[in-house]
């Protein structure tokens, strides 16, 4: 074989399997641990395609959608009784090992900026940090208006003492009845001291 028509079909053949390994991941949503991939740990925000990255948990749903501005929503539905007491027997992210190291020990601020869904729509919400084994901040109880608004609170994360464990973030509706659902359009995490 002559080398003008070898090498381009071997450039092609290159291109081609290149293209076949990576094509699965055209498109797809991010998912996983939630991490800080190094940035500016002072202020971690989890929002846009990335609001993905929770899971449902227990008996929810978790969906992601699209307001009339195409930006992401999280979509998060709970049926009364059916979801558990700790923070990943519902709606929850887990964060990654370097946001537990750069939390350990400091007071962070946990905001979550939602609304109720505008079908089942939930009066309240309750959000949590665990640090499972070593305990959490406690089901925070906040009161949804109509429009979307930030709920925060503060949480002095525990020292990790020994093997990382694992950190979760949990958000979900108050369901006194029947099903209750929320909007979530971004959560943020900043570093106090």
């Amino acid at each position: 074989m002559k080398d003008r028509i070898f090498f381009p079909l071997a450039l092609l053949l290159a291109v081609g399997m290149v293209m076949l390994a990576i094509w699965p991941a055209i498109g797809r949503l991010p998912d996983g641990a939630v991490t800080g991939d190094g940035s500016n740990y002072d202020l971690i925000t989890v929002d846009g395609e990335f609001l993905n990255k929770v899971m449902a948990g227990g008996d929810a749903t978790t969906e992601l959608a699209r307001d009339s501005d195409g930006d992401y929503l999280l979509y998060i539905e709970a049926q009364a009784g059916l979801l558990g007491p700790d923070a990943e027997e519902g709606p929850h992210f887990r964060l990654a090992s370097d946001l537990e190291v750069q939390f350990s020990g400091r007071r962070i601020r946990c905001t979550v900026r939602m609304r109720p869904a505008d079908q089942k729509g939930a009066m309240q919400a309750k959000v949590n940090y665990s640090v499972g084994r070593d305990g959490d901040s406690g089901w925070q109880v906040f009161d949804l208006a109509q429009g979307f608004e930030d709920f925060s609170f503060e949480y002095v994360v525990p020292d990790h003492i020994g093997d990382q464990g694992f950190d979760y973030f949990a958000i979900r509706p108050v369901v006194p009845e029947k099903s209750r659902a929320l909007l979530v359009e971004r959560i943020t995490f900043e570093r106090i001291d």
